[in-house]
Formats: structure tokens, C-alpha cells, sequence
């Protein structure tokens, strides 16, 4: 099956983008690892597309076990494609459109 970039609505992995593994399945020698340690993980998946000779795996695990996005996490990045598609809409930020100054007072009084 062969598409397009144009039908991945997702954004791009980058160098630095973080996958949630879990932390039993990262253990080396009975340590449990720690920040800025070096570890290797073995991810598996489903090929979701094609690109001239790039192959794009959707993840599915990590270290054999299912990937699992904290709730935060997911809630957050949730938080972020809202706004991103009310930037994209053109939403003013606080919601009910353009400020229209109040019609004159009738008696012509001020």
C-alpha cells in the first residue's frame, strides 16, 4: 500500500520524542534504571504506510508489553490538539467574537 504525506494527520517523530515504557521491562542485572541512563528497548508494530522506501510503523509495544500512555500525558497532549486546531480555526482565545461598541443611548444623552 503505497500513500501520501498528506493522509498522516500526526506530526512527525523527532530525535527526543519520548515513548512510555514500562519501567519492569527497562531492569538490567536486577537495577532499576534511572534518568539520563542509556537503555535499549525493542518496539513492534504495524506498518502504516509506505513512502518511496521509508516504511512508517504505528508502535504498538515496547520490550514485548502493550505501549501504555499516562493518563496526564494523554490528557495533556489532548489539551494541545485543541488549541492547536482552534489556532488553525482562527478562534479568538476567550471565545464569542469581535467586541461591538453598545448602540447610542436613545434622548441622545451622555
Amino acid at each position: 500500500m503505497q500513500t501520501g504525506p498528506d493522509d498522516d494527520s500526526d506530526e512527525p517523530i523527532q530525535i527526543g520524542d519520548e515513548l512510555p515504557v514500562k519501567l519492569d521491562t527497562l531492569i538490567v542485572g536486577g537495577e532499576r534504571p534511572n534518568v539520563d541512563d542509556q537503555v535499549e528497548v525493542t518496539v513492534g508494530g504495524v506498518i502504516s504506510r509506505i513512502i518511496d522506501d521509508c516504511a512508517y510503523v504505528k508502535l504498538e509495544t515496547a520490550n514485548d508489553n502493550p505501549i501504555e500512555t499516562p493518563a496526564g500525558d494523554q490528557e495533556e497532549r489532548d489539551m494541545q490538539n485543541q488549541s492547536r486546531q482552534a489556532d488553525m480555526a482562527g478562534m479568538p482565545i476567550g471565545g464569542s467574537g469581535p467586541m461591538v461598541p453598545p448602540p447610542p443611548q436613545a434622548g441622545g444623552g451622555y
